[in-house]
């Protein structure tokens, strides 16, 4: 088996990551969940609110806790999901991480400008 560096794990994780959240239901689990930051809801609630059969919805909510966007407690005979806010951020954040990077400032004297007015030298690539 090759080994992988640091780097390439973390980029893994992050598309797994993305990956689920690519799913029209996971997707709305996880929106429904923020809108109950930081508490989060019982399963119940969120197959009631998203109309999912109890099945599906245990499946979702595994592969959303296997990329590590949601957790779940238990509370009795209920389990609590809830989003955890940084792994999305971290997801984010990989997102702008090289943001403007590429963008480079060139001061206006460092500029080297060719006067081509009245230059004849190189009509034919007008031609």
């Amino acid at each position: 088996m090759e080994t992988q560096d640091a780097s390439q794990l973390s980029i893994d994780a992050i598309a797994a990551a993305f990956a689920a959240l690519g799913q029209p239901s996971r997707l709305k689990i996880v929106r429904l969940l923020l809108s109950a930051y930081p508490k989060g809801l019982p399963a119940g609630e969120i197959q009631t609110e998203l109309n999912i059969t109890a099945p599906t919805l245990s499946h979702h909510l595994d592969k959303l806790r296997q990329v590590g966007i949601v957790t779940a407690e238990k509370d009795r005979q209920w389990i609590w999901y809830s989003v955890r806010s940084e792994a999305l951020k971290r997801l984010i954040d990989f997102l702008f991480e090289e943001c403007c990077t590429r963008n480079r400032v060139i001061d206006i004297e460092d500029m080297e400008f060719v006067d081509t007015v009245g230059d004849e030298s190189d009509s034919a690539c007008c031609s």
